[in-house]
């Protein structure tokens, strides 16, 4: 019993996020566009979306179209039968700028491998959206920076 309690706590320990400190840098506010882009547009294909916008009310993310279809066929002397049915859907997500209190830099253990993730906040500090997720600490870090440029400059947050 002790030596599958010690093997869980072990493996409880390869796994786990922590809310990093962090401050955040100054950038132009052009910089903090592309870098945005940039970094959104190359994270891991887990969680890259097709398209990533930010207008002047909005962050947006676009995740492609699903689909799913049926098909029946029933074939009689050399004579196909059949009917199909299909769906498809826009996969689309924004988080108005309104809503965005802050943004944390995440310290995650995934598969016993590091990972940062750059989260929206909400005023309550709830996770709003993951933005990013990346093995690169830097790379998270020009993250925030340029999350908190733009932030600054639609709302004023600090």
């Amino acid at each position: 019993m002790k030596f599958y309690l010690i093997f869980f706590l072990v493996f409880l320990s390869g796994c786990g996020t922590t809310a990093m400190n962090y401050q955040a840098k100054s950038m132009s506010i052009s910089e903090a566009y592309d870098v945005m882009d940039e970094m959104v547009m190359t994270q891991h294909s887990n969680w890259k979306p097709d398209y990533f916008v930010i207008t002047d009310k909005y962050l947006g993310w676009d995740y492609g179209s699903k689909s799913s279809g049926t098909v029946n066929a029933v074939a009689y002397n050399n004579v196909v039968f059949g009917s199909s049915s299909s769906t498809t859907k826009k996969v689309g997500e924004r988080v108005y700028f309104y809503k965005i209190n802050g943004v944390q830099l995440y310290d995650w253990k995934r598969k016993f491998k590091q990972w940062y993730i750059v989260s929206l906040t909400d005023e309550n500090g709830k996770v709003i959206k993951h933005v990013l997720y990346t093995r690169s600490l830097s790379n998270a870090q020009k993250t925030v920076d340029a999350l908190n440029v733009i932030l600054s400059d639609r709302l004023g947050i600090k």
